[in-house]
């Protein structure tokens, strides 16, 4: 009995390692190759623009694919590196002008295409990449003209004559370029000679000249950002500043770096005639005290005598003070003896640094190698755009801004249609440095054109709410930022909207979004521009 139960035991675990092993072969996994077009293209977040010269790598990373031919015009242009039926090539493209590279594709059998869920019902699929090449910035012409007190273009000023043009001390010029390549930035020399405005839609900027006696030379750059391109004109010794007959104005009250009072003139002025006694700064705090500083000293900027700077005893300028500035003196001149009228109470306009600007984040919408995408932070918004682009239709600073379309209110989401909208460079999220300093608080601001409103708001969103926006610092504030609406509100004009927020370093670098809860039964339309993110500093 024992035997026989031994036997068949012996017998039993044959049939297991038996069947355990057929089991093993018949449940291996049988590998399938996906038919998916994937294509990669080096200067894709550019928007395959380029400048004249330079080359793109394209590359086919698809997978199920049986064979490929990549097809580059027949331009003797256009240098082509690599086997077009290799997965990579390389194109050099020594033309100005837009070409379409395509590329030629047959699968095992029907394919998708890119982030596509359902397939395209045929296995030859045909993609068409457009590449933009840019000509070299070159400034073609440059002239001046002076510009008057109300902004008229005045006589025309050479630029090349064999002795300097006089002009009054405190002027003006208009000067006007044609330009091929599209520059959008303007800096460079300018001899200590005041930059005033730049308008890259018509191609002027204005240079103010403050100091007496002085032959200007200047020597402005002209740059695209992306892809990069500069150009310098250099202008020697072509204005003098003489005596003028111009009462002189107060331009500006503003402050520096270091938070001290300046006061701009419209042109030079005479140090022996300048007083600390002569001036009287008032601050109102945020927490509504008022306050009357003394000054410590009035002194004028050495490196442009039109600006006065006044320091105060043990204290600054804040960010939640409201300042007026008012001149009680008598002797106060110019150069040329022209006296300075008395005046009370003139507001001063607090500026700070755009840590954008200072980090080249793409604040104003000219940086062509940043693109704005919707949906990829997926869970705070999807992509309800129908239009999400740079334009030049319409901007505040340079010549172009983001326009952004949202569709209808779908019924779907309790907070509308929930967009988010971020910037990215090579694919991945362009973001900006942050250093801890005193509160950590930052101001938001940002200019808006509202084209159209989304009209009311849908009857079928559960929240009743007009359509709105948030500028997130992201992830600095922790969704803290302010909603701003946007549904119901004026359109065609631009408004300036601003948000502080308080901001964790630890989480630094970070990156900006733009939320859009879309709640309107029609298009939700707007343009932003000029996107200011400056340390808050309030007072103690």
């Amino acid at each position: 009995m024992q035997s026989r139960l031994s036997k068949y035991s012996y017998i039993f675990a044959i049939a297991l390692f038996v069947f355990g092993a057929c089991g093993t072969e018949m449940n291996v996994p049988e590998l399938i190759t996906p038919n998916h077009s994937i294509i990669k293209v080096s200067q894709e977040s550019n928007e395959n623009t380029i400048n004249i010269g330079q080359h793109i790598d394209f590359a086919d990373v698809s997978q199920g694919i049986s064979t490929r031919e990549w097809i580059f015009p027949e331009d003797s242009s256009v240098v082509v590196e690599g086997n077009p039926l290799e997965r990579q090539v390389r194109g050099f493209f020594n033309k100005v002008g837009t070409w379409d590279v395509k590329l030629h594709q047959e699968f095992n059998g029907e394919a998708y295409v890119g982030t596509e869920t359902i397939n395209r019902g045929t296995n030859i699929i045909d993609t068409t990449i457009t590449v933009t090449v840019l000509p070299q910035v070159e400034i073609t012409a440059l002239m001046a003209n002076l510009l008057s007190g109300t902004g008229e273009v005045g006589d025309e000023i050479p630029l090349s004559a064999e002795t300097p043009t006089e002009i009054p001390f405190g002027s003006v010029l208009r000067f006007k370029y044609t330009a091929e390549g599209g520059p959008s930035v303007i800096a460079g020399f300018f001899d200590g000679a005041q930059l005033l405005a730049e308008d890259v839609a018509n191609s002027t900027f204005d240079m103010k000249f403050v100091t007496l006696d002085k032959v200007y030379s200047i020597a402005p750059t002209f740059t695209r950002p992306s892809p990069f391109s500069t150009d310098t004109v250099l202008v020697t010794q072509f204005v003098k500043c003489v005596r003028s007959d111009e009462p002189v104005t107060l331009d500006a009250v503003t402050n520096d770096l270091d938070r001290n009072t300046i006061l701009v003139f419209s042109r030079g002025l005479d140090a022996a005639t300048l007083f600390k006694e002569d001036f009287v700064v008032k601050m109102t705090t945020g927490g509504g005290a008022s306050v009357i500083p003394e000054i410590e000293s009035a002194q004028l900027n050495p490196q442009d005598l039109s600006n006065v700077v006044i320091k105060l005893v043990d204290d600054m300028i804040y960010s939640d003070d409201m300042v007026t500035v008012s001149y009680i003196g008598t002797k106060l001149a110019t150069q040329d003896a022209a006296l300075v009228t008395p005046f009370t109470d003139e507001d001063l306009s607090i500026k700070e640094i755009n840590l954008l600007e200072e980090e080249e984040f793409d604040y104003s919408m000219e940086n062509s190698a940043v693109t704005w995408v919707a949906g990829r932070t997926g869970w705070l918004g999807g992509d309800f755009t129908n239009t999400l682009t740079k334009t030049t239709d319409k901007a505040t600073d340079g010549a172009t801004s983001l326009k952004i379309s949202v569709n209808a209110y779908n019924g779907a989401g309790p907070w509308g249609n929930a967009s988010i909208i971020e910037p990215t460079i090579l694919g991945e999220f362009q973001k900006f440095q942050y250093e801890a300093e005193g509160s950590n608080k930052l101001q938001i601001s940002f200019d808006v054109f509202v084209e159209s409103n989304g009209g009311v708001t849908d009857p079928t969103v559960p929240n009743q709410f007009f359509s709105n926006m948030r500028m997130h610092v992201m992830w600095g504030a922790g969704g803290a930022e302010q909603a701003h609406p946007l549904g119901g509100t004026v359109e065609g004009e631009w408004r300036k909207l601003t948000d502080v927020v308080t901001v964790d370093p630890g989480n630094a670098p970070f990156h900006m979004g733009i939320k859009v809860a879309q709640t309107g039964s029609e298009n939700l339309t707007f343009y932003i521009d000029n996107i200011v993110v400056s340390r808050w500093n309030p007072r103690p």
